[in-house]
């Protein structure tokens, strides 16, 4: 490793990019500020309610990492809240996104899409140049307290906020009107993951969770750098080259699944148990989180080719119902109404070997 980054070298670099102090503690006065009255409130009503759950957020509490007590948003009440304001908004834009109009929306998904993909190629390079200034090791590294400890903590508490704006995905879909792209599949890995970061910034921040932060940011360097552009060129011959890696995106969030998964399976099952530095029970989380990661995305991928055939069977029926009822009014006088369709086909993503189409026809 010192061959490609140096100890000193890393020590460097990781001073250079640490997440500041005081960022963090501005986010905690500016959410508090912003949305403290209204998460006391429920907070106060769901203890009231659920003295089972206010039981087991005690028994968390006392397991909790010292570093977990310096970071905002730690709080699982305002994760609650947070869940159900992300499924409140779909449900509210789902209902009224015909009201609302399809509009145009590309400058809003070319900047949130630019935005977490910068978000992301931060936290994946300061993950990994704070890791190696830590002397951690590939895996199986504990939850230490030690400053070069805060570094990495810090930016994987980090990871877990950028879990938040990542629901715009979510909040786009519905406004575009693109209710078949709301699967059971986003909504449970857009939620569950939010979940699940919380609980290890409160037991573990640091340790064994760099890797699966920094692989996980990794990938969405290429997802959303992909998003980004594809908002930028929505048609023509970039957007067709573009669209031939789309399913390479699928395959590469797999790949993650499978690493992180192994990962799990080193620390649990290879290595020694008394040589474990990590806490057991966040190991065992990952590798069954993993494996329904792995299963529903098989299942997208499986389910692919067959809807991809469908839309575009579709789309080629509808194209030849326009020409009958174009023929039929007899507006062979104003050929825009015969190209138009035919370009749009054209550039549409679905719509993939026109020439194909246009030699069967």
């Amino acid at each position: 490793m010192d061959s490609i980054l140096s100890q000193s070298r890393a020590e460097e670099i990781a001073a250079v990019v640490e997440l500041p102090d005081s960022l963090i503690e501005s986010v905690a006065q500016w959410t508090y500020g912003l949305f403290g009255p209204a998460v006391d409130l429920f907070e106060s009503f769901a203890e009231s309610q659920f003295p089972q759950v206010t039981m087991w957020i005690q028994q968390l509490d006392g397991r909790r990492h010292p570093f977990a007590s310096k970071l905002p948003l730690l709080n699982f009440w305002y994760v609650i809240f947070s869940l159900l304001c992300y499924f409140g908004g779909t449900i509210l834009l789902l209902l009224t996104a015909k009201i609302i109009g399809k509009g145009k929306y590309r400058m809003l998904v070319a900047l949130h899409n630019l935005f977490l993909f910068s978000l992301s190629l931060y936290m994946s390079f300061g993950i990994m140049v704070s890791a190696r200034a830590a002397k951690f090791s590939l895996w199986n590294n504990p939850a230490g307290t030690s400053n070069a400890d805060w570094r990495v903590t810090k930016l994987v508490w980090l990871f877990y906020v950028s879990k938040i704006p990542e629901w715009m995905d979510t909040f786009v879909m519905c406004l575009k009107q693109n209710t078949r792209q709301i699967t059971f599949l986003h909504l449970y890995h857009h939620s569950t993951i939010f979940f699940i970061w919380y609980i290890c910034c409160c037991m573990a921040p640091g340790g064994e969770a760099y890797w699966s932060a920094m692989v996980n940011s990794s990938v969405h360097v290429v997802m959303y750098g992909y998003y980004f552009l594809t908002a930028v060129f929505e048609e023509g011959k970039v957007r067709r080259f573009l669209n031939r890696f789309k399913f390479f995106i699928t395959k590469g969030q797999m790949l993650q699944f499978a690493i992180n998964c192994l990962q799990s399976v080193y620390d649990l099952y290879i290595i020694p148990q008394k040589s474990l530095n990590y806490d057991v029970r966040l190991l065992q989380l990952l590798f069954w989180y993993m494996i329904s990661l792995l299963v529903l995305f098989g299942n997208f991928l499986l389910r692919a080719p067959r809807s991809r055939s469908e839309e575009k069977e579709e789309n080629i029926l509808r194209y030849k119902e326009y020409l009958k009822k174009t023929l039929r009014n007899g507006e062979l006088g104003d050929k825009t109404l015969l190209v138009k369709p035919a370009v749009e086909l054209r550039n549409s993503p679905r719509f993939e070997n026109p020439k194909k189409y246009k030699k069967n026809s």
